[in-house]
């Protein structure tokens, strides 16, 4: 739920998204969230690639790059 999480600062933003950095409330872990307006990707028919970013997302596995969670 997006309401146990501090946001602490923005380090991206495009054209339907943001990423942000993050603490969870709880346990004080700090995240990068990425969170985006599901209408305008519907309107701009982006549901695809967004479906393909996640996908590709979940797959990673590299000491270089953030896991998802």
């Amino acid at each position: 739920n997006f309401d146990n999480f501090q946001i602490l600062r923005a380090i991206g933003k495009g054209s339907f998204g943001k990423v942000c950095i993050v603490q969870k409330k709880d346990t004080k872990k700090m995240y990068a969230m990425k969170y985006m307006n599901k209408l305008k990707c519907v309107e701009r028919n982006e549901v695809r690639n967004v479906l393909k970013e996640l996908q590709i997302m979940q797959n990673l596995e590299h000491p270089f790059l953030v896991n998802f969670w």
